[in-house]
């Protein structure tokens, strides 16, 4: 069922009042109307059913219904740091991670990053970026939409990680093939660490991976430096693997929750 995520100031008491593009959606996409029902999630992460009312352009009034809880979201966050890379390849890890249950993205101007943005590039492009989560958020049934932070550089990227307080772990195409400690095994050690500081950090390359000394920085900062195996992924491809063994790991894709 279409899903509608809406803030405090647009519910009253029973009462829910739907604006902008997710008004256009349910009317002119959907072309519901009086009677029919979609899902409101409130800014708790609470769903309620919703009955329309009354409809005109650009409004959308429904009645709603107990709000009530799913365990759909992560019991723990996972923030992934990804290497910006080119358009469709960020996008498509966004939408991924989020149907995964990514919590955060943080997008991270790195030495081998093959995308440069000015400030307009930056604010337009942190707008579709967020749109993209919300989207998949939707799609996928989640009652919170991942944050995606503005773009940070490297140096920027590792502040972020200090001030966070998460431990992280990054895979390293130069250890492909290594005995270098797996992923999964990492993961599944540090699950403890992780519950009690409420997440994990996972940081990704862009195209061509993070260099020698953004490596060395990110362990001088206390990152685990992981392999994903024999084989190099593409940089979307690895997101999405390495952000599904990270959460399988921590039982966050079962039906139960260690």
């Amino acid at each position: 069922m279409t899903r509608v995520f809406l803030a405090d100031d647009a519910i009253r008491d029973d009462l829910a009042t739907v604006r902008g593009p997710d008004a256009h959606h349910l009317q002119t996409v959907l072309r519901l109307g009086p009677g029919d029902g979609f899902l409101v999630v409130d800014a708790l992460g609470r769903e309620r059913a919703a009955t329309i009312t009354a409809a005109e352009p650009g409004r959308v009034l429904a009645m709603l219904g107990e709000p009530r809880r799913r365990p759909v979201e992560p019991m723990v966050g996972l923030t992934v740091y990804h290497g910006l890379p080119r358009a469709a390849r960020y996008e498509t890890a966004l939408r991924m991670g989020t149907e995964l249950g990514v919590t955060g993205f943080v997008p991270v101007l790195s030495a081998r990053s093959v995308v440069r943005l000015d400030d307009d590039d930056t604010a337009r492009k942190c707008e579709r970026w967020q749109r993209i989560v919300t989207e998949a958020a939707k799609q996928c049934g989640r009652q919170r939409p991942p944050q995606v932070d503005p773009p940070v550089s490297w140096e920027g990227a590792l502040v972020h990680l200090a001030q966070s307080g998460l431990p992280g772990v990054m895979p390293s195409a130069g250890l492909a093939g290594s005995d270098a400690p797996a992923l999964g095994d990492c993961v599944a050690a540090l699950a403890g660490e992780v519950r009690a500081r409420g997440g994990l950090a996972l940081f990704i390359g862009p195209e061509s991976g993070f260099n020698l000394a953004e490596e060395a920085s990110a362990r001088d900062a206390g990152v685990t430096l992981v392999t994903m195996g024999p084989r190099i992924l593409r940089t979307e491809t690895a997101a999405v693997v390495a952000a599904a063994i990270a959460l399988d790991r921590l039982a966050e894709l079962g039906s139960a929750r260690a």
